[in-house]
């Protein structure tokens, strides 16, 4: 990709600070990863967890937040992390044997019976240290009520605990578990809203002092990066990530204008190359 360092004229500083590829930082959800954590904190303390519905819509930042959580850990007794993806492994059986191969245990061969696959968890988990699983796209899972119960035995019947996340797109009123899941589940939730325009005004904000020049940036030129943001998000194909991504290439389509500043122009032609790459990459996963 076209590099404008290499050019002599640029409008950034340090560029670096508006690269969201390498970083997985979650942004602007303070909250959100300190309640994640808390769920997860007893583990580490060798205690029961309670478990955690997180619930919001696509690109709010719900899996990033998981996965912060689980990479930093900070662990009096080690934790075993597993995230699952719903849309991968939507079976009772399928989540079972890929939680076991995920835990490093030797992958069981396909179509095992489920009791023996919950054998081989039990067996795990009464030699093993406390799991903290979370199962993204819940919603999506065929099993729900099955695959609750089971993890939640498996938590209060061995030796060490497994914290649970579900992860969904949809609120809890539409997650139809049996009664007989919800009472032993008695889960906590935790809503992600949408970014809305001065949510992300001051974090756009914050980025462009680190990584344009001094005067670099036009005017209202954030204003605009923020609105169009929060639209590409109302159509599925956008969150704060992406929002900065605008911010960014708006810089380079500035650098290869030899502009001497990013205006709103070079924010518009920042967005559709930046649409088609969101669409492709959602209708991918």
């Amino acid at each position: 990709m076209f590099d404008a360092q290499h050019r002599g004229k640029t409008v950034f500083d340090n560029e670096q600070a508006l690269c969201t590829t390498n970083h997985a930082e979650p942004i602007g959800r303070t909250e959100e990863v300190e309640t994640i954590a808390d769920t997860v904190r007893p583990l580490t303390l060798g205690n029961e967890p309670d478990d955690l519905l997180i619930y919001g819509p696509a690109g709010t930042g719900k899996t990033t937040c998981i996965k912060h959580v689980f990479t930093n850990l900070d662990t009096e007794t080690p934790v075993d992390p597993v995230i699952i993806n719903c849309w991968d492994y939507n079976t009772r059986s399928a989540i079972l044997t890929q939680l076991l191969i995920e835990l490093g245990y030797p992958a069981p061969r396909k179509g095992k019976p489920v009791d023996e696959l919950l054998g081989k968890l039990r067996e795990w988990l009464d030699k093993n240290d406390p799991v903290a699983v979370a199962l993204d796209e819940f919603d999506q899972l065929e099993d729900q009520n099955e695959i609750v119960y089971d993890l939640h035995n498996l938590s209060v019947n061995t030796d060490q605990h497994m914290a649970m996340l579900l992860v969904s797109n949809k609120p809890p009123s539409q997650i139809e578990l049996e009664n007989r899941s919800q009472s032993r589940l008695g889960y906590r939730t935790l809503q992600f809203t949408p970014y809305e325009k001065e949510d992300l005004e001051p974090i756009l904000e914050a980025k462009a002092d680190q990584a344009f020049k001094a005067h670099a940036l036009g005017d209202h030129v954030v204003e605009t990066v923020a609105e169009k943001a929060v639209e590409e998000l109302s159509i599925g194909t956008g969150d704060c990530r992406h929002a900065i991504e605008i911010l960014h290439r708006a810089g380079r389509e500035a650098d290869q204008a030899q502009a001497d500043r990013v205006t709103a122009a070079h924010v518009e032609r920042a967005i559709n190359p930046l649409r088609q790459k969101a669409e492709t990459e959602a209708e991918a996963g």
